[in-house]
């Protein structure tokens, strides 16, 4: 079996081989090709040299390219012996254009892999403060970063882009490193997601409402009963907006028998589970109840969204075209969820400890 990372560094030695062979073609990768493309950094660094003297009208020869990386990088990293590798890497009749489209491929779907730890930093954020505006805000350079890989795309293979260049300052926030290792650092300094309270905070909600049924239409319009993930809660919450929707009472004797018809298809709590949810729905408050499992919903569909995005950047059958659709799917979707927590106010913070100088003057050292 190929491996796909030896075959990624095959096409980028190509590439650049057939670059030195061929100069001229550099006109037409350059407006695509970009060095953080080349997976292997050294490989970006001589395609970055190649394509400014070209630019500046002095293409590199083998020899020259060797020089300027000395001068750059000094003997150790320069590694000038690998030059050689690529000038051997290129075919006989080689076609730059269709390899540099071929690191083209590999780098767009590490770039968009890359853009669901975004969506996970901005779901948490907001979960944590109870506002949409962290992940709206992530949504948007999601949907930038998809929109810039699918223009880049169009320009190389000739397709239909199906979007337009994302603004400039979208794209500028999208190319360093410092973005998502900050989202990377955001998320490490935070739990994982608690499925225990995610399944507590449903069953809070449901008891909630069947508690306070004035407040089951506003959560009825955004969140149906297939997305309510704990099976027994979502058997309890279906009945209930059946019952809501067929305008009868609401409370915990006709939504046990509701829940008991459906039950014979579906898991249903015991009667005491459900009373007890009743209960503490009595004390609850029905808006930060749905705040709560709104919370947990965004970071439910983010986790998928970046799982999906890894995974369909590793499948080399699945076309860019693709991948970039599925993105924005996840975004959309997260977007609507994340409007649902202005219903909710921000979860209140722990308090901080404040040190404060000591009022009293210090003791004088004794001296001896």
């Amino acid at each position: 079996m190929i491996d796909h990372d030896d075959a990624v560094q095959l096409a980028e030695q190509a590439t650049l081989g057939s670059l030195l062979y061929l100069p001229d073609a550099v006109q037409h990768v350059g407006p695509w090709l970009r060095p953080g493309d080349f997976a292997d950094v050294w490989h970006g660094h001589v395609y970055r040299l190649i394509h400014d003297r070209h630019l500046a009208g002095h293409p590199l020869s083998a020899v020259e390219l060797g020089d300027h990386m000395l001068a750059e990088l000094g003997p150790r990293r320069a590694n000038i012996v690998r030059i050689h590798d690529l000038l051997a890497a290129a075919p006989t009749a080689p076609d730059p254009v269709v390899y540099a489209r071929m690191v083209l491929d590999a780098g767009l779907r590490r770039e968009m892999a890359g853009l669901g730890i975004l969506l996970r930093a901005g779901a948490l954020q907001s979960a944590l403060t109870g506002g949409p505006a962290p992940l709206v805000n992530s949504a948007a350079l999601v949907d930038a970063g998809l929109d810039s890989c699918a223009t880049r795309w169009a320009a190389a293979t000739g397709e239909p882009a199906g979007c337009d260049e994302p603004p400039a300052r979208l794209r500028t926030a999208l190319l360093g490193r410092d973005l998502r290792l900050s989202a990377d650092k955001y998320l490490r300094s935070h739990p994982r997601r608690d499925i225990v309270a995610e399944n507590a905070h449903e069953a809070t909600l449901v008891g909630a409402l069947i508690a306070h049924p004035d407040a089951i239409p506003a959560v009825a319009d955004w969140l149906p009963p297939t997305r309510v993930v704990t099976p027994i809660w979502r058997t309890v919450y279906a009945a209930t907006l059946e019952l809501a929707e067929l305008g009868q009472p609401v409370d915990l004797v006709t939504v046990t028998a509701a829940t008991m018809r459906l039950s014979r298809h579906q898991p249903a709590p015991t009667l005491p589970m459900l009373r007890a949810a009743v209960d503490d729905g009595r004390l609850s408050d029905p808006t930060h109840a749905a705040g709560d499992v709104a919370a947990d919903q965004i970071r439910r569909i983010a986790d998928k969204g970046a799982d999906q995005l890894t995974t369909g950047a590793s499948n080399a059958g699945l076309r860019i075209g693709d991948l970039v659709d599925t993105g924005h799917l996840v975004t959309d979707a997260l977007r609507r969820t994340a409007r649902e927590l202005t219903h909710a106010a921000p979860r209140p913070t722990r308090p901080t400890l404040t040190l404060v100088p000591a009022l009293e003057p210090a003791v004088p050292a004794v001296a001896r």
